[in-house]
């Protein structure tokens, strides 16, 4: 333990320890507040996503916000399913919903990134399992188009029905 002889250094190094802490304190307080300012100028700025839909077997995939309505009969595609580039909000994303025809069921989503060089990979993190399809945005648009794929199959449960055995 440091000891000072003088008193008027040991109260002025007291001092000077007491405001640092104080101003530390002062600044975690403000670092919160430019924080949750940040947080709110990132939602007012806008998102950008390019998108294709595919549809295999009988659904739709509709967004609630007017980005995507895109239906397949099984055998021919029709709709809004792009490409193209959404623009929008980070609390009103684009969420895909997949919607089955009467008989079928959905089954999984599929997606594919094509990288402005031509080049492909698959999604990068684990793919949504159920209805709703939601990827991660970007605050500008980098050229990259994914292609999402909603698979429908007809329903085991609706075939089964008037079957005598």
């Amino acid at each position: 333990m440091l000891e000072y002889a003088d008193p008027v250094r040991s109260r002025s190094v007291l001092l000077v320890v007491l405001l640092a802490l104080a101003g530390c304190r002062g600044c975690a307080g403000c670092s919160e507040d430019d924080a949750e300012e940040q947080e709110e100028r990132d939602m007012q700025r806008d998102h950008f996503w390019r998108a294709r839909i595919a549809v295999v077997g009988r659904g739709t995939v509709k967004t609630a916000v007017a980005a995507f309505d895109c239906t397949s009969d099984g055998a021919t595609q029709r709709g809004d399913c792009g490409p193209k580039l959404v623009r929008f909000k980070e609390g009103a994303p684009p969420l895909l919903k997949a919607l089955p025809a009467p008989g079928w069921r959905f089954e999984r989503w599929g997606s594919r990134i094509r990288e402005p060089d031509g080049g492909t990979h698959p999604r990068r993190g684990p793919m949504p399992d159920g209805l709703v399809y939601l990827n991660g945005f970007g605050y500008s648009d980098t050229g990259e188009l994914e292609t999402v794929t909603a698979v429908f199959v007809p329903d085991a449960a609706d075939a089964q029905v008037g079957v005598q055995p």
